[in-house]
């Protein structure tokens, strides 16, 4: 919703470049600057949304840093849609003067401050009214020794506080699946990843414990629980609810959302992890961020 109202209003200024006659029929670079800089903006916000799922696609194939295409691609692609339009602008219409791009790079950048306030105000705008509000994903990802693909997704889900979604994506051979994972209701992401001796991972952050099983592309939610270990299965949804464990009858089971889910005793399981990495802004191996002890929250003991 937010984009299409920025949009609309960039073609709105757009238009007004051409319809006014004193601003339509001069071609100075200022001139040019005021015609072309909406250009690039609506280059700008179009693109951004498609360098995270370019990003997407060439990491499954080559790692391509995602920090590096979603930050500067949209920005470089909008930048050369723009001087392009300057160009194409003196050449249609015949300008004497040759083209200096630099007035329509400076009013390109001091555009983005005012952008980026509108959007952040139409955003909290739709959250008042809705109370909706969801960035686009973020993806990291974990490096493994298989051929098969780790990426842990992040997303935030509140204007102000650090409240995220998260979720896995787990790839093969083409094949695709996401599965959703406990959401954070307060606080800066920070997972510890632990490699297990069966090959499976251990997820820790401040609230929950995920066993992570990569070939399966599984995930169990791990909780200790009268002197033993218990894992069950996550249902791919966006849980808001769980509990547990409890025992009825010679079985225990956890509730996670509407589902209620068997149990295995998995005690044992985590002896002898190794400490594989962190998740914060993104994956750190052991080399660039060494083994932070995470405290468990209150949240953590229901």
């Amino acid at each position: 919703m937010e984009t299409a109202i920025l949009i609309f209003f960039l073609l709105f200024m757009e238009a007004l470049c051409w319809i006014i006659p004193a601003v339509r029929r001069r071609n100075g670079n200022w001139f040019l600057a005021l015609k072309t800089v909406p250009v690039g903006l609506i280059v700008l916000i179009a693109s951004s949304g498609l360098a995270g799922w370019v990003c997407d696609s060439l990491c499954e194939i080559n790692e391509v840093p995602r920090r590096v295409i979603v930050r500067w691609g949209p920005l470089v692609v909008s930048l050369f849609c723009m001087m392009g339009a300057g160009f194409f602008i003196k050449r249609r219409w015949k300008s004497e003067k040759k083209y200096n791009p630099l007035p329509s790079i400076l009013l390109f950048l001091v555009s983005l401050v005012p952008l980026g306030i509108l959007s952040f105000v139409l955003s909290i705008a739709r959250y008042a009214m809705t109370g909706d509000y969801q960035e686009e994903w973020r993806s990291s990802r974990i490096p493994l020794n298989t051929r098969e693909k780790l990426v842990f997704e992040q997303q935030s889900v509140h204007p102000f506080l650090a409240e995220y979604n998260y979720r896995l994506r787990f790839g093969r051979s083409g094949e695709i699946r996401r599965q959703w994972l406990f959401m954070n209701c307060g606080g800066r992401t920070h997972f510890n990843i632990y490699a297990l001796l069966d090959g499976r991972f251990l997820f820790r952050d401040k609230d929950f414990d995920y066993l992570v099983d990569v070939s399966k592309h599984q995930v169990c939610r791990l909780k200790e629980w009268d002197g033993k270990l218990y894992a069950a299965l996550m249902p791919n949804e966006n849980v808001q609810s769980w509990a547990g464990p409890y025992r009825q009858g010679d079985r225990v089971f956890m509730e996670m959302g509407h589902h209620r889910i068997a149990a295995e005793d998995v005690t044992g399981i985590l002896n002898d992890m190794k400490y594989y990495g962190c998740i914060r802004d993104r994956f750190y191996s052991p080399a660039q961020r060494p083994e932070e002890r995470i405290i468990k929250s209150r949240r953590a003991a229901w």
